[in-house]
């Protein structure tokens, strides 16, 4: 095996590990968050998972601020709100509906934007399995808050905001 095909491995292997690696910390992150909305607002936690995770980002990536130009700069402002607004609506939504309704409706945007994008049968095949999950997660009885089933659609577009055409 060549050492450009080792390498790739790795690389897809490191890959696969922070996809898992966020996905969890986003499920568990989610869950601690809506135990807490007794003691801290929505909003309040919002505040706090973002300000952790931009602080975790600047001691980790170290990202270079200088000599950006004011086009990366607006991009870097919409991907910012864009998550901002995603994840304040998310737990406005947590706060009126059951978790796992609200990231139902939530993963809308997100498979919207895969649907539209698709370009071979195979693609709409993968994004009609993938809502026909969607449905069926989201098939659980509860007389749902139509402020919080809102909150969600919010949070499924801003999320569909962010996802590069």
């Amino acid at each position: 095996m060549s050492s450009v095909a080792r390498k790739s491995e790795v690389g897809t292997g490191a890959a696969i590990a922070l996809v898992l690696v966020g996905i969890a910390s986003v499920q568990l992150g989610a869950g601690i968050a809506k135990s807490l909305f007794d003691e801290i607002s929505p909003t309040g936690i919002v505040w706090l998972r973002l300000a952790g995770s931009s602080l975790v980002l600047v001691l980790v990536a170290r990202p270079r601020l200088s000599g950006r130009s004011r086009v990366d700069w607006l991009t870097v402002l919409g991907f910012g709100l864009s998550l901002a607004v995603m994840n304040w609506s998310i737990y406005q939504s947590f706060a009126r509906i059951p978790i796992g309704i609200a990231v139902t409706i939530e993963f809308i945007g997100p498979l919207t934007i895969a649907v539209l994008g698709s370009r071979r049968a195979r693609d709409l095949a993968w994004a009609g399995l993938a809502g026909l999950g969607v449905v069926l997660l989201g098939a659980e009885r509860a007389d749902l808050d139509l402020v919080g089933v809102a909150y969600a659609v919010l949070a499924g577009a801003a999320w569909a905001g962010y996802i590069p055409p």
